[in-house]
């Protein structure tokens, strides 16, 4: 018999590995736009005219590298969400404000990441052509990589009363048992806004145009 638990729990560090690739692969390109765009148009900056080659080889590989990482994150994700349904009786996340808020991160960061994936696969690499597109992007991968570190923050105190997150709480003086706190008659509120998120997030992608 399956051991749902250690299934989820697999499925977990699965998407969380291959986002975290995606969102330094990302990084990664931005580090590349940012190169190239200070060597056509800085002076001063012609002393770095040396990473040029390292930083077209960088591009070349992190840029498919993210999308094929996103598109492995996103089935682990929705894959991790559906079994942790099995192993979290429903009444325990629905009772708990901390397993709302758990749901919800986990919902923001999947329609993010699916956006993702879905503006990589219609612009293709030819995306970072367009500044604006480029920029939504970017930040799409980046919100969503956020939200699923909160996802996995607030799963890792449901579970075991501690997260990877806790130095940066301590540091900032937040509870997070306390701070992320979202409970049932906020949720549909919260449903409109990742409504209001997934249609915001296609109508601005399908305003641009990317030379192919």
């Amino acid at each position: 018999m399956v051991d749902l638990g250690a299934l989820h729990s697999m499925l977990i560090e699965m998407h969380g590995g291959m986002l975290t690739l995606a969102a330094v692969c990302i990084v990664a390109m931005i580090v590349a736009s940012v190169h190239r765009r200070l060597r056509r148009t800085s002076k001063w900056y012609s002393v770095f005219r040396g990473l040029d080659s390292s930083i077209e080889k960088l591009a070349r590989y992190v840029e498919p590298t993210a999308y094929v990482a996103a598109i492995g994150g996103v089935v682990g994700l929705v894959a991790s969400s559906v079994v942790g349904f099995y192993v979290w009786p429903a009444e325990s996340l629905i009772n708990s404000p901390l397993g709302l808020s758990k749901v919800m991160f986990s919902i923001f960061a999947t329609e993010l990441w699916i956006s993702l994936v879905i503006m990589r696969s219609k612009y293709g690499g030819n995306l970072w052509q367009n500044r604006g597109l480029a920029t939504l992007y970017v930040c799409t991968g980046l919100a969503g990589f956020f939200f699923m570190v909160l996802t996995g923050s607030l799963g890792g105190h449901m579970a075991l009363g501690v997260s990877v997150l806790d130095p940066v709480y301590e540091l900032l003086a937040v509870n997070p048992e306390a701070f992320w706190i979202i409970r049932l008659e906020m949720v549909p509120v919260l449903m409109g806004v990742a409504f209001f998120e997934t249609v915001a997030l296609f109508a601005a992608f399908m305003r641009f145009r990317v030379r192919r």
